[in-house]
């Protein structure tokens, strides 16, 4: 028998990272030490925005030279503008361009 490894067909990369049109998945929530002892705050108040796990995001606009602040359409209605920051923790999942 033929064995066969998978390959991941998905990337993960930071929200901040990417550029304005993009879509994506929320994977997770991540860590930032920018923010020290808020940053499990400030990891809630993303959820508690609809940044959860699965979510489809769209990137719709950027800062200067696409840094920050971040507009994000999250899910199909809710918009909403990050700091590069608070982008750094939303960890997306992008499909593989190289299939």
């Amino acid at each position: 028998p033929r064995i066969f490894k998978r390959r991941s067909s998905m990337n993960i990369t930071p929200l901040n990272q990417l550029p304005k049109g993009a879509h994506a998945s929320i994977h997770k929530i991540t860590i930032n030490q920018v923010f020290g002892q808020l940053d499990d705050m400030i990891g809630r108040r993303l959820v508690d925005l609809g940044f959860s796990d699965g979510v489809s995001i769209q990137i719709i606009g950027t800062g200067l030279f696409g840094r920050g602040p971040f507009a994000v359409r999250v899910g199909n209605c809710a918009q909403f503008s990050l700091r590069e920051a608070e982008a750094a923790k939303v960890l997306c999942l992008l499909p593989d361009t190289t299939e």
